[in-house]
């Protein structure tokens, strides 16, 4: 009379070691982009800046990462991503996604990266987009960093200004390029971009711009020159808040 109530108990203690063993799997399995997976610490936002890309989806190494489609112009704000092996892809929405963009630099663990997606999808100069560390040394006490950013297809080099006054790590920056921080005291600035073959030709202004003690900070540019619909000309900052000291 007692066997099978003891078959029963072997039975249910199987399926509960069953059950055990494969909890950290369908766990694994479920992690997504938002997750922040033991060890890694590396996060990861996408400025979407190609005027004729529409909207796309990550994946990293072959996995689908996002939930939501990246379009022009959002900002993705940072998200932690799952793994550091490469690729980096960008596929079309749809049914049958098409690859548009592969990167195969492989991510840093405790670090911050920035994709800007820049170029025509139609020329594919989409696949000169560029992927930046935004993890940097952090200033002295008292200044914040600020780098620039030319992602405007067909524009000139172009140069940064702060209070009308400019670095040369900022001079005839070329588009698809990035500068080198340069420091600047906190406080409040307005920002102008202009022609370097015409210092007072000023294409945009970010005015009152108040720069933070320990911040980062990335100027970037979008758009085409002489539009006047949602792809004109423009420019926006992007706070990247650094996460330890490195060299940069």
């Amino acid at each position: 009379m007692t066997k099978p109530n003891k078959n029963s108990f072997l039975v249910s203690f199987l399926l509960v070691i069953v059950g055990t063993m494969l909890l950290p799997f369908v766990s694994s399995c479920g992690k997504g982009a938002n997750a922040n997976p033991t060890g890694l610490n590396t996060q990861l936002q996408i400025v979407n800046l190609s005027p004729d890309i529409q909207p796309v989806n990550l994946y990293l190494n072959f996995i689908k990462e996002n939930t939501t489609n990246y379009t022009y112009p959002t900002n993705s704000g940072y998200f932690f991503i799952s793994t550091l092996v490469p690729p980096l892809q960008l596929r079309s929405v749809g049914v049958a996604p098409v690859n548009l963009l592969t990167i195969n630099s492989a991510f840093k663990a405790n670090s911050k990266y920035t994709l800007f997606i820049t170029g025509f999808k139609s020329d594919s100069s989409i696949k000169k987009s560029i992927l930046v560390l935004d993890t940097a040394t952090i200033p002295p006490l008292g200044r914040g960093i600020v780098r620039f950013v030319h992602c405007s297809p067909t524009s000139a080099p172009l140069d940064l200004r702060a209070n009308d006054s400019t670095a040369k790590q900022w001079k005839s920056i070329a588009f698809d390029s990035v500068s080198k921080y340069v420091q600047l005291p906190v406080g409040n600035y307005n920002f102008t971009i202009n022609l370097s073959s015409s210092p007072g030709n000023i294409q945009f202004q970010l005015p009152n711009v108040t720069i933070q003690d320990g911040r980062a900070y990335t100027i970037y540019t979008q758009g085409i020159v002489g539009r006047t619909d949602s792809v004109a000309f423009g420019a926006a900052i992007l706070t990247n808040n650094l996460l330890l000291k490195t060299t940069q």
